[in-house]
């Protein structure tokens, strides 16, 4: 059977996912990098199309104006006497060399890019990116500089999408790679509670890869609808954990002769 009839079969069939316990382990991995590809393509869209906003709001604010700065010496200066902050197409810039803000503050915006006195803050999706100035090494790099760097990223912008499509691909797979043998461990416990002492952890861990089809495909369409899903991290375990029970199920209890 192939994979793309296995993949079927593991949306609706815990018998079938139960037969695959017999196959090679190298099916089985090629498998898994197939429903990550598959199940990734909302994430992949979603980034490519976030990549592409944040860039043409950073090109529009850095060419409109904003008030002059640099940095120099590791440090960040600007021509402003408070906390300056710009909004513009859901992106936001802040300038802020003196450090009055917080980074509860910093964070209350969705999409940030921050300049304080001694780094750079890069907030997306809840998560903090920080860029001390330390790593240019005393450069002097002024607003015409950055302006100058964001025109010439423009043509190369498909390549760096490309780039990180590459980068989440791989931090996925090595995921869901994870959360298979996790799951395959679990399968040892649920096995002996079964009484299928004829299956092992190769035979756990095969039937896992399959198990976490369901949950995969269905928080993949979550994501295509922008629905959130609450504690969307454990409730993606707890499906595939009772795929898997239901998959064990299925084995034949090996019979003692008497």
């Amino acid at each position: 059977m192939n994979i793309f009839k296995q993949f079927i079969k593991s949306l609706y069939s815990p018998k079938t996912i139960a037969s695959f316990r017999f196959q090679g382990i190298g099916k089985t991995i090629l498998f898994v990098f197939f429903l990550v590809l598959l199940t990734s393509i909302p994430k992949f869209v979603n980034i490519g199309t976030d990549v592409t906003n944040f860039y043409n709001s950073a090109q529009e604010i850095f060419e409109s104006d904003v008030p002059d700065f640099y940095i120099e010496e590791d440090r960040f200066h600007a021509d402003v006497q408070e906390p300056f902050v710009m909004e513009e197409s859901g992106m936001t810039i802040i300038f802020d060399p003196e450090n009055e803000l917080s980074l509860s503050e910093i964070k209350s915006y969705e999409e940030v890019l921050a300049f304080q006195q001694n780094e750079a803050l890069l907030v997306y999706q809840g998560t903090v990116e920080y860029i001390p100035f330390s790593d240019f090494q005393g450069a002097y790099i002024g607003k015409k500089e950055v302006v100058a760097f964001l025109d010439s990223m423009e043509g190369t912008l498909p390549v760096w999408i490309t780039l990180i499509i590459i980068a989440s691909y791989v931090f996925f797979s090595a995921t869901k790679f994870i959360q298979v043998t996790i799951l395959g461990l679990i399968g040892l416990v649920l096995k002996n509670a079964l009484k299928r002492t004829n299956l092992n952890f190769r035979h756990t861990w095969i039937m896992s890869a399959y198990a976490v089809t369901i949950p995969s495909v269905f928080f993949a369409i979550m994501e295509a609808l922008a629905i959130p899903v609450p504690g969307a991290v454990w409730l993606n375990f707890g499906i595939a954990v009772f795929v898997l029970f239901l998959v064990i199920k299925e084995v034949k209890i090996r019979k003692i002769q008497e």
